[in-house]
């Protein structure tokens, strides 16, 4: 078999993979993921933390190259790119600052937030709420910061996504992309098994930079009760289209998610429990906790600080969809760069929590996860998470008035269950970060309406 992957501008990670190939790299690919632990990949961290990088901007790093991208891609995921064929193109590392609204409220209140006995965030208004210098090795509550700085990265109102495709993958086979999803999407090998579409978006009600005009919240009845809400409908395919559900996360941390979903065979809205956000998302590999990286509640865990680590990332996607290609059609087929990054540990609380903990590799910067690490109840690897971001202010398929929001927006993730040799693939279309009035926000999450689908 051979494929290229190609884009405008040209080649920027090609696959040419034959078949004898592609199962020598799939032996290889399991022999060293099924080595990897939590503690190997703490290793790893620690060995490599100021290893200088032996490539530059403009480089295109092939299968010959792998020792060089090793110390960039944590164990378990660097074996993904070790097949003949990939190619890896470097661009420079970007300046993707957040919005000028939420640096100044950054600087107005962080020195007063701090942390309460059980975590939970004190006199917190908006922006970030600790400086990234307070994050140490020596502070013990160095991850509980951290964590809450990702919490209330910048976000703008939230993610809107009109079509959020939805692949999963089986290992093996020599795939042909599935009709209906977005041109260039999944362009390797794999065994296509489902593809789900959904419409998305969520809103934040409470600590938004740049209503600092309205004490920093959506003019919505009952804001302050809310940090956000989550509206989900499936459009495709069939049996699960007009399912749709909202979550509501509330601004006291103490306080469980409330959700709801609408099952068109049921014809009924039912409440869903909390257990059921850290099960199987509708037969993929994540959990509704796993959306961004991490979007639990941040008091059901402990969190731990390991440091930092620069790693290989898509921050700037040149494409208007995520693309993947490689033996499995699950390797970012984009430009990568290399980002500076805290390693944050998730240590759940809850004994029946599926992972025993998870790493996750937060930009400096941006504050998004780029990568994650989730281990089973024996501290061996799981499953593996590898984010595709997109620019704001660079991406050419953003309506003018988008522009001018500051947002490293979400643009794909592949969850990839090493143990069971599948993966689920997302990209996301049409997707913005839009100023919400408060008439909107109401409209979207009445649940009255919720039978009704999307407005």
């Amino acid at each position: 078999m051979c494929r290229i992957g190609r884009m405008a501008g040209g080649v920027v990670l090609a696959t040419v993979v034959a078949a004898v190939g592609m199962g020598g790299a799939a032996r290889a690919q399991e022999g060293g993921q099924a080595g990897t632990t939590r503690a190997s990949v703490l290793a790893w961290a620690a060995q490599h933390r100021d290893t200088a990088p032996d490539f530059r901007p403009g480089d295109v790093l092939t299968h010959a190259d792998l020792e060089k991208v090793r110390p960039f891609l944590p164990p378990g995921y660097v074996e993904e790119v070790d097949f003949p064929g990939v190619e890896i193109t470097i661009s420079e590392t970007g300046d993707y600052a957040p919005h000028p609204a939420f640096l100044a409220a950054t600087e107005q209140y962080a020195g007063q937030t701090r942390l309460a006995d059980d975590g939970a965030l004190v006199d917190y208004v908006a922006g970030q709420p600790f400086p990234n210098a307070s994050l140490t090795l020596d502070d013990p509550t160095a991850g509980w910061k951290l964590v809450w700085n990702f919490n209330y990265r910048w976000q703008h109102f939230g993610q809107r996504t009109r079509n959020l495709y939805i692949a999963l993958v089986k290992e093996g086979g020599d795939a042909i992309a599935p009709v209906g999803v977005p041109d260039g999407f999944l362009t390797g090998g794999g065994t296509f098994e489902r593809v789900l579409v959904e419409a998305y978006q969520r809103v934040y009600f409470t600590h938004v930079a740049t209503l600092a005009t309205q004490n920093f919240l959506l003019a919505a009845p009952n804001a302050a009760d809310f940090e956000w809400k989550d509206y989900l409908e499936f459009t495709a395919p069939y049996d699960v289209r007009g399912q749709r559900m909202v979550v509501q996360r509330a601004a006291d941390p103490h306080l469980t998610d409330q959700a709801w979903s609408y099952v068109p065979s049921l014809r009924r809205v039912r409440r869903l429990s909390a257990e059921e956000k850290a099960d199987s998302f509708l037969g993929t590999e994540s959990t509704l906790d796993d959306f961004y990286g991490f979007s639990g509640r941040v008091l059901e865990h402990d969190w731990k600080f390991h440091g930092t680590k620069s790693l290989l990332h898509v921050m700037n996607a040149r494409n208007a969809v995520a693309r993947y290609s490689g033996p499995h059609s699950r390797v970012p087929h984009d430009r990568w760069e290399l980002r500076p990054c805290f390693i944050l540990e998730q240590i759940p609380k809850k004994p029946n929590y599926p992972y025993s903990s998870k790493l996750l590799f937060i930009d400096t910067q941006t504050y998004n996860c780029t990568s994650a690490v989730a281990f089973d109840r024996e501290g061996k690897l799981w499953k593996l998470w590898n984010h595709v971001n997109s620019w704001s202010e660079d991406a050419q398929d953003l309506p003018e008035q988008n522009k001018g929001t500051h947002v490293a927006r979400f643009l794909g993730v592949a969850t990839i269950d090493v143990k069971n040799r599948r993966a689920t693939m997302l990209t996301a279309q049409d997707t913005d970060y839009p100023s919400v009035q408060p008439d909107e926000a109401d409209e979207l999450f009445n649940l009255n309406k919720l039978t009704e689908g999307r407005r």
